[in-house]
């Protein structure tokens, strides 16, 4: 038997496919990781832009309706590992990238009149503004609104907080 000899070239060429292999995994990565994570690829999405057919709440609105028992739906449109390490107390996490799949699971048997309150991070995080136009304009529910200071102001004005999993 005759040993193979395998040239430069080959050698070239099989670098080259593994070059070329490792930059469509790498890519198919980051698409998967911006379509169907639980962040996007940097965070959730940013924008101060305000949007007329959503009603907000203020940080002091949102305590006295949680004080007063009120009945509401309170939702976290932050990302699952987010919500676990702190949220609202009685929000349950809608993660706004995963929406769909967590309004057949969550909210399929909720009464469209239910008043639902929607936080996310920050003033500047969009995610509560996009899920709650999500529930009203296209879910049918009737009384939405935006607690548009969301995690980040709860957190500063010293409010409880509750960590791990509600669902």
């Amino acid at each position: 038997m005759q040993p193979v000899s395998v040239g430069f070239y080959n050698y070239k060429l099989v670098l080259l496919r593994a070059l070329v292999i490792q930059i469509l995994g790498i890519g198919a990565g980051l698409i998967y990781t911006v379509i169907f994570s639980e962040q996007l690829l940097f965070g959730e999405v940013e924008t101060s832009e305000k949007h007329d057919d959503i009603t907000y709440v203020s940080l002091e609105v949102l305590q006295n309706v949680i004080q007063s028992k009120s009945k509401i739906l309170l939702i976290d449109g932050r990302s699952e590992s987010a919500y676990h390490e702190g949220h609202i107390p009685g929000a349950v996490n809608i993660p706004y990238i995963q929406h769909d799949y967590f309004f057949r699971q969550l909210l399929a048997d909720v009464a469209r009149e239910t008043p639902i309150i929607v936080y996310c991070s920050g003033k500047n995080c969009n995610t509560g503004v996009e899920l709650a136009k999500f529930l009203s304009q296209k879910s049918g529910f009737m009384h939405v609104q935006v607690f548009e200071g969301g995690w980040e102001e709860w957190v500063q004005g010293e409010n409880p907080i509750q960590t791990g999993f509600d669902r």
